[in-house]
């Protein structure tokens, strides 16, 4: 009798931060990820790690131990000299519809511009590589970039998407006083 081949086909995806949500919220409860909270806003939760060795910064809401919203900065690239940054953001299903992604994304945005602007960095850019079909990401990166996408092919999945890029100026500090990056 001949053999058959079981043919599986894997239908390319662009990546998914709600994945990345569920991972985080099992880490969470586990007591795995060392969390802080915001210099800025304290109930905005901050960890660093460095996946693939390179650094990515994770905003997190935390209603009770259940993470409402995660929004990620990963280090991708240097444009200009100046590092850029992948933002990708997820709501958990119970806390959707409640504009958590928007209103995370901006206060996230706000920390992490705050903490490089103590680090002497001068700018950074970052982008949002989101799906065609992804209404709601699309409205919620309208929060962050001030300029329309590019559609692009996605690097990872092959498939067509949307670029979103912004270049944000830090302020330099002087000395040792804080100062606030402000970005709306």
């Amino acid at each position: 009798m001949p053999t058959k081949e079981l043919e599986i086909e894997t239908m390319a995806r662009m990546t998914d931060p709600t994945n990345a949500l569920r991972l985080f919220q099992h880490a969470f409860e586990c007591g795995q990820i060392p969390v802080e909270p915001g210099r800025i806003d304290p109930t905005l939760m901050f960890a660093c790690d460095e996946p693939n060795g390179r650094a990515r910064f994770n905003y997190m809401r935390v209603e009770g131990r259940t993470l409402s919203t995660l929004v990620m900065f990963a280090h991708s690239d240097m444009i200009e000299g100046h590092p850029c940054f992948n933002v990708g953001y997820a709501v958990a299903e119970a806390f959707q519809g409640k504009g958590l992604a928007k209103s995370t994304q901006v206060a996230a945005l706000n920390e992490m511009a705050n903490g490089l602007t103590g680090a002497r960095i001068p700018m950074i850019h970052v982008e949002a590589v989101i799906a065609p079909e992804n209404f709601v990401s699309q409205r919620v990166a309208t929060v962050i970039f001030d300029s329309a996408p590019v559609t692009i092919t996605d690097s990872e999945s092959g498939l067509p998407a949307l670029h979103y890029s912004r270049r944000i100026d830090l302020p330099m500090r002087a000395g040792p006083e804080r100062e606030r990056a402000t970005l709306r």
